[in-house]
């Protein structure tokens, strides 16, 4: 178990780290709202770049998931199944049409926030680490909402 205690400080390159992963959420849905035909690309690539870039970290995080089941043998088959389903979930998105996958991806990020929250709450991963993931999610979840809204 992870002691909480507010000496606990985030270390940079986990924030550092962290708010580069965002660089292709926000990115991609900025060229999505101001240039969909930047490169001659179109739209849909950028769609399908944003949508297969969140499975990707969605994976990730259910991979951060199954590595702090492994720590927490009396919690490990609810961890397991914790950190797999955003995984198949993220993979079903990505063969669903627009914009159900962006919806699905939405609903997995936050279940993802939410869950990762409540494991720092439970002791099982510090402080630092939920507000990390607070923040994160927030601006992945509004970055996929205004893709969602800017495809019409």
């Amino acid at each position: 178990m992870v002691e909480n205690t507010d000496i606990q400080r985030m270390p940079q390159a986990a924030l550092i780290l962290g708010v580069a992963g965002l660089i292709p959420f926000v990115g991609l849905t900025t060229f999505l709202i101001l240039a969909p035909d930047a490169a001659g690309l179109g739209a849909r690539a950028f769609h399908m770049a944003l949508v297969t870039y969140a499975a990707l970290i969605a994976s990730f995080l259910g991979g951060v998931r199954w590595g702090n089941a492994l720590s927490r043998p009396e919690r490990q088959t609810s961890e397991f199944v914790i950190a797999v389903l955003p995984s198949l979930v993220a993979w079903l998105g990505l063969a669903t049409a627009r914009p159900y996958d962006l919806m699905m991806l939405i609903g997995v990020f936050l279940a993802l926030g939410i869950s990762d929250v409540g494991l720092t709450l439970s002791g099982g991963a510090p402080r630092w680490y939920g507000r990390l993931r607070v923040g994160l999610t927030a601006v992945v979840v509004s970055s996929l909402i205004v893709a969602l809204f800017s495809q019409g």
